[in-house]
């Protein structure tokens, strides 16, 4: 059993957001989606609306936890996935980065044991790392079934993580999701260990067969937390998230760190979310973003099962729009990065997702995001990506 340790993070989340849009690439790195993906026609006749309805209020300052009506609206939408509260227990941000990291920030000192999937989002690494958590890693089950609970059922009674942070759907990078079994003995082993699980649901509504239960559902707000956002749903330049921060204490210090960097976060963009959804147009869109997500993925699972070495595993995810692919035991990440990037293509190497250094003799890794690039790039660049890996 490994002991919680400090650690620096491999990646700043802003050398990846910086390269997002850089021309010339075939950019399979950044968890970004397509631009024709995002529903422009929609959102432009919702913010016509909310101009015309809501005019000079949405102009001015406001409420700190952000747009009542919207927060009802969502609240209304946890109801089909378990979760029964008002919209006022939610807190608005400025997507789920902000959400994650006012969270942490209230519940993290340096020195406190965090748990976390490994592997895991690099931007949530970053985070610990900044604010001197002790890290400690989780494994995941092979074939995408998410945590292995039995190893964290004994990591959790032997350290008593302060916080859980787990991906319960769809986890980034691996695509793993907890079945609902699995999501009710991961919020017990926290109650027993009295652990904050922080469920990050920034993927949830990716799943092919619909939005699954979330953990908080077997929860009252004791133990769990959600942070998620509508920036893979419907529009990152929105910067749209929330927080269910669980407790009235919680919440109210969740809301008093928020408002002290920004405020409150931009009404526009709430309001004009608001119109979206009254409008009827939030369902149609995930429909249509579940259809072309699933059409992504089997145009690069193709292109991988023809053109990678036969040792390369990917389990196919249930939905979304990544791919985590474990490459033959020694592969030169370092050499690959670099050719690839010399052949126009860039991909997220596996290290930036685990705190701990991956040996070299063993498994390497790296995560493909198949909804940026065109059609054509997507395929042409994995085809690329496995001459490279054959040379």
């Amino acid at each position: 059993m490994q002991e919680p340790f400090t650690f620096k993070a491999a990646a700043r989340l802003v050398d990846f957001m910086r390269q997002a849009d850089q021309p010339g690439l075939i950019n399979l790195a950044a968890g970004v989606p397509g631009w024709d993906a995002l529903p422009v026609a929609a959102l432009e006749a919702a913010y016509r609306e909310a101009f015309e309805k809501d005019g000079a209020a949405m102009l001015a300052y406001h409420h700190p936890e952000g747009d009542g009506a919207l927060r009802d609206l969502i609240a209304a939408r946890l109801e089909h996935r378990g979760v029964s509260v008002k919209g006022s227990d939610l807190v608005l941000t400025t997507g789920c980065t902000q959400a994650l990291a006012v969270m942490l920030s209230v519940l993290v000192e340096p020195g406190d044991v965090v748990a976390c999937e490994a592997p895991a989002y690099y931007g949530l690494l970053e985070l610990l790392d900044l604010f001197g958590a002790r890290v400690l890693p989780i494994p995941l089950l092979p074939g995408g079934a998410g945590l292995d609970l039995d190893a964290a059922e004994t990591a959790f009674r032997r350290w008593k993580p302060k916080v859980a942070v787990v991906c319960t759907t769809l986890s980034n990078p691996s695509g793993a999701t907890l079945d609902l079994p699995a999501r009710k003995r991961l919020v017990e082993i926290c109650r027993e260990n009295g652990t904050r699980l922080l469920e990050d649901d920034i993927y949830g509504e990716f799943a092919d067969d619909g939005a699954p239960t979330l953990c908080r559902a077997f929860d009252d707000g004791s133990t769990v937390s959600v942070v998620t956002s509508f920036s893979k749903t419907v529009a990152p330049g929105l910067r749209i998230g929330y927080c269910l921060p669980g407790t009235p204490e919680l919440h109210d210090a969740f809301a008093c760190r928020k408002t002290q960097q920004d405020l409150h976060s931009a009404v526009v963009t709430e309001v004009g979310l608001r119109h979206f959804f009254q409008r009827g147009e939030m369902e149609p869109h995930l429909a249509t973003l579940r259809e072309r997500n699933r059409h992504r993925r089997t145009l690069a699972l193709d292109a991988i099962a023809r053109s990678f070495p036969a040792e390369a595993i990917v389990a196919p995810p249930c939905g979304g729009f990544m791919l985590w692919v474990q490459l033959p035991d020694g592969t030169d990440m370092l050499r690959l990065r670099d050719e690839a990037r010399a052949h126009g293509v860039v991909f997220a190497a596996g290290q930036v997702f685990f705190p701990q250094r991956l040996a070299p003799e063993g498994p390497q890794y790296f995560r493909l995001n198949c909804a940026k690039a065109g059609e054509e790039e997507l395929v042409r660049g994995i085809e690329t990506l496995g001459r490279l890996l054959s040379s």
